[in-house]
């Protein structure tokens, strides 16, 4: 597919503007993969409950399975970027994601759902954030905190307008009907667009940007080079801190986010009325993710992650009071989707802005296999402590903690650079 991709840029002006189809495709594909078909699967559960005649808290183990695949093959993977152009692993991952979901549609007993959340993560972990952020990198230069935020919308978006039309297909149709139409829908969107994914600008003889002589990310070819990077890195606290920074966030992301419809249905709303709800948090979501990409790109990235991590924690507190006050349930659902999204924005960009060098795609794979294996300990444990304690309120106090925890380890990261900088440049 290179050869007629080379044809289409024969223009300097389609050169320019290629960098943006391969966001638009990388967006279209996660929008897919992750915003519809694992962002609306919570709304499915109490579905499963009852179809399959298991408990709340076994059907929602079902998402905790999920996450927790997803997480095991995401250090291989990132190896795999930088032997492997990234393009390969996208066009496999989305062929294994379309047969996978079709699996769902088909589902009729509970080993089968069980085995798509063994499959679908497997695909996901090819096609998914991991692969799309490392090819947006390579892309991207001068609006890499823009390309950035605009891809992560796309996790929101797809909720946002799917969220509310799944749960009026699964109320008037049934599970099975929606999970088809979701299906249908989400291959086109996986398999078509990865077909115009490059892996480097270089491929096609463009630039970085879209800008003539900008150069993205170059991987680093000698394996010594890139072992001794990694080594150093590891060796680094910040490497650490900013794991439990990412697990503490993704633990509590995750976890609220598949306990989302239980959490509706204690507090007595139906699915229809959860669709909507979950429609206005992934709305604020997307907005979230684009106006923290922004500052991304005007600001120090390590100021704008403590400020998107100072929001998470108001939003977990409103969530905290929504249990008993359900006045707070729309106001938290503006701020912990905004939250939630800056900090997932910003995560990835303060990855880069400190570990960015020649084994980028090992240090991203390592950590996003740490906070993707944390969302699924969050989904497991956030529903468990739901079923031990009768509510939610454990639970969400234990978000609240943790995202106290980020901040102050956050915090920390920041002094420790500011103070190297002043170490660096001293005051004459």
């Amino acid at each position: 597919m290179i050869s007629p991709i080379q044809n289409l840029l024969k223009t300097h002006r389609m050169k320019k503007y290629y960098c943006w189809v391969v966001l638009a495709c990388l967006f279209l594909m996660y929008m897919a993969s992750n915003g519809i078909a694992l962002n609306t699967f919570n709304l499915y559960l109490p579905e499963f409950a009852k179809a399959f005649k298991v408990d709340i808290a076994k059907a929602t183990g079902l998402a905790a399975t999920l996450y927790l695949v997803l997480a095991l093959p995401l250090p291989f993977v990132g190896r795999m970027l930088e032997r492997f152009p990234a393009r390969s692993l996208i066009l496999t991952g989305a062929v294994g994601a379309t047969g996978a979901l079709f699996l769902f549609a088909t589902a009729r007993s509970f080993e089968t759902v069980r085995l798509f959340t063994l499959l679908y993560p497997i695909c996901l972990s090819l096609v998914g954030l991991l692969t799309s952020m490392y090819v947006i990198n390579n892309w991207f230069v001068r609006y890499r905190g823009l390309a950035t935020g605009i891809l992560l919308m796309a996790s929101s978006v797809g909720p946002a307008v799917f969220a509310p039309l799944v749960g009026q297909w699964i109320k008037e149709l049934g599970w099975e009907t929606a999970a088809l139409y979701q299906a249908l829908i989400c291959s086109a969107m996986i398999l078509i667009p990865a077909l115009l994914v490059v892996s480097h600008p270089s491929k096609v003889g463009t630039f970085a940007d879209g800008i003539e002589g900008t150069v993205g990310r170059q991987p680093q070819s000698d394996p010594m080079e890139r072992s001794r990077i990694f080594r150093s890195a590891v060796r680094s606290s910040d490497f650490y801190l900013l794991a439990f920074v990412t697990a503490a966030l993704w633990f509590s992301i995750a976890g609220f986010i598949q306990n989302q419809r239980n959490y509706q249905a204690d507090l007595q709303l139906d699915v229809a009325q959860s669709g909507l709800l979950q429609g206005l948090f992934f709305f604020c979501g997307l907005l979230g993710k684009l106006l923290f990409g922004w500052l991304g790109d005007r600001f120090e990235a390590r100021r704008i992650m403590l400020l998107s991590v100072a929001n998470m924690v108001i939003g977990c507190v409103l969530l905290y009071l929504s249990l008993d006050d359900k006045t707070f349930m729309a106001p938290c659902a503006v701020v912990f989707g905004i939250g939630y999204s800056g900090t997932f924005t910003m995560i990835q960009l303060y990855i880069i802005s400190l570990f960015g060098g020649a084994s980028y795609g090992t240090i991203l794979g390592i950590l996003s296999f740490i906070d993707t294996l944390a969302a699924s300990m969050g989904v497991a444990v956030l529903g468990s402590m739901r079923k031990a304690g009768g509510s939610y309120h454990g639970a969400f106090g234990w978000m609240i903690a943790l995202t106290l925890a980020s901040l102050a380890a956050t915090y920390y990261i920041n002094l420790r650079a500011t103070r190297k900088g002043q170490a660096s440049n001293p005051v004459r």
